[in-house]
């Protein structure tokens, strides 16, 4: 599978034009090739096949929901496994994505075991009676998971039935003392990543393209590094999203805390019901009267007092905000 994507620069996906068609057609087309799918012949890649789901219907008529998954497997004429793309920003670990790629696997005319959902980033395979993920990693880093990537999901890998799968044990070799040092590593950004990387100043701060690249080179998917020294976490939160898993040591308790933070689970659902529920009781309850406005300033702590740089059009913080400002976000 030597140069699978050709000199397909993963960088794009960093770019808002590349959507999800893009996805299918510069990497998950050139995957599902090189797994042994094609649009003809008995291992067969149905695209945007129709699903009626006549138990579940829509509208006052009454109609029938249809849907239709991206990518539709079958080997000798049969089922074999479903695969939907996304956007390279979305999400297919948990959530609605996942949701919908299950519905397609458990359809009445499909029945399958195994469903994948691909970002570009991004590879996830589920087996549709467990939660977590039976494969997940990097689609940079897909010739360290080739071998169960076919062990799963190549046409050879699926019985005559196209839903019992023939386990075939198979190590992905990997030699550590054989690493070659990396290249220089070039346009390095320390800001180009803020979700991770821009949300603090701290003062150790490194750029992850380095660490990224290190764990690539020298690590396999599920290997634990250690950073006994974690300052910002670049090292642990690049693992992760590496597939690794990491250790993180600091003396810094604020170290400890950032990254905490940082690797927390969020439940987006529940995060934004949260949002709509403080936003509701602040539209309602705001304090917009003089009266209102003073009882608020006397009522709630907001900072004031603290002087501003002599450079500045005011000496005091408070004095950048209007009275109403103040007491809206004292209020809030």
């Amino acid at each position: 599978m030597a140069n699978l994507f050709g000199d397909f620069d993963f960088d794009l996906l960093k770019s808002p034009d590349f959507k999800e068609d893009s996805v299918r057609s510069f990497l998950i087309d050139p995957l599902l090739k090189e797994l042994g799918y094609s649009p003809q012949g008995e291992n067969k890649i149905l695209l945007t096949k129709k699903l009626t789901h006549h138990v579940i219907t829509t509208g006052s008529t009454g109609r029938p929901l249809t849907n239709f998954p991206d990518y539709l497997l079958e080997v000798k004429g049969k089922p074999a496994w479903v695969l939907d793309a996304k956007g390279p920003n979305e999400d297919i670990k948990t959530g609605k994505n996942v949701e919908q790629t299950y519905f397609y696997a458990i359809h009445h005319e499909v029945r399958v075991d195994y469903y994948a959902l691909c970002t570009g980033k991004e590879f996830i395979l589920f087996h549709i009676s467990q939660d977590q993920a039976v494969l997940y990693f990097s689609l940079s880093e897909i010739e360290k998971h080739w071998k169960e990537v076919e062990k799963y999901l190549s046409p050879n890998a699926f019985t005559g039935t196209g839903t019992n799968i023939e386990r075939r044990k198979t190590e992905v070799e990997f030699d550590y003392l054989s690493r070659k040092p990396l290249a220089e590593i070039k346009e390095i950004k320390k800001q180009s990543s803020k979700v991770h990387f821009g949300v603090h100043g701290y003062f150790t701060k490194q750029a992850f393209q380095i660490l990224q690249g290190y764990i690539e080179n020298f690590t396999k998917p599920n290997d634990l590094i250690l950073d006994p020294f974690g300052g910002t976490g670049v090292t642990l939160i690049e693992a992760i999203i590496k597939g690794r898993r990491a250790t993180h040591i600091d003396l810094n308790p604020l170290s400890v805390f950032w990254v905490n933070t940082l690797v927390e689970n969020v439940d987006l659902n529940k995060l934004v019901e949260e949002f709509e529920s403080i936003k509701h009781k602040f539209l309602k309850r705001k304090p917009e009267s003089e009266a209102e406005i003073a009882e608020a300033l006397d009522k709630y702590p907001y900072p004031h007092g603290i002087r501003l740089p002599k450079s500045s059009d005011v000496r005091t913080i408070e004095q950048l905000f209007s009275k109403r400002q103040l007491a809206q976000l004292a209020y809030l």
